[in-house]
């Protein structure tokens, strides 16, 4: 009589173990799934942009250089900068279009803390209405879904 109860016991202790295993097991799976799921999210996010997936700030950089580079052409002989007209007046005279290149917030107003207005996805094209102010923003315009909307992105975001 005293074999069974020692039995009973021994297979409720088999029972309990088989569980906390194979609960290990599902946790580890579950862990393992989820790494490789999430594993391309980029953890370098440019300041003032609350999205998961965006190119790192190399690129940033390598953009905001180029526009400078276009807003100071040199003087091939001299190589003196000289600046025109154009390049100096607040407003463009005619709209034109440009690209966004990341994820970018068009805010109300010019400024890091302006409230968000949308996140645009890469590749949305947005009409400028104005030049870049000392910030870096301009103002600008684009269709989502039918409904023209206006408000101001930094200009490292686009090209």
């Amino acid at each position: 009589m005293g074999r069974k109860k020692t039995d009973n016991n021994d297979n409720q202790l088999l029972g309990i173990v088989a569980v906390i295993v194979i609960g290990i097991f599902v946790i580890g799976v579950i862990i393992i799934f989820a790494k490789s799921l999430f594993s391309g999210i980029d953890k370098d996010v440019p300041k003032g942009i609350d999205t998961g997936t965006i190119a790192g700030a190399g690129s940033i950089s390598k953009i905001a250089s180029e526009q400078e580079s276009q807003k100071s052409p040199e003087n091939s002989k001299t190589g003196k900068k000289t600046e025109t007209s154009a390049e100096t007046t607040t407003t463009t005279a005619e709209p034109t279009t440009k690209t966004v290149l990341e994820y970018a917030y068009l805010l109300d107003k010019p400024a890091e803390d302006g409230e968000h207005i949308i996140c645009m996805s890469p590749g949305i094209e947005v009409t400028l209405l104005s030049a870049e102010d000392e910030n870096g923003y301009v103002k600008a315009t684009f269709n989502n879904m039918g409904t023209q909307l206006t408000g101001y992105v930094h200009s490292s975001y686009i090209a």
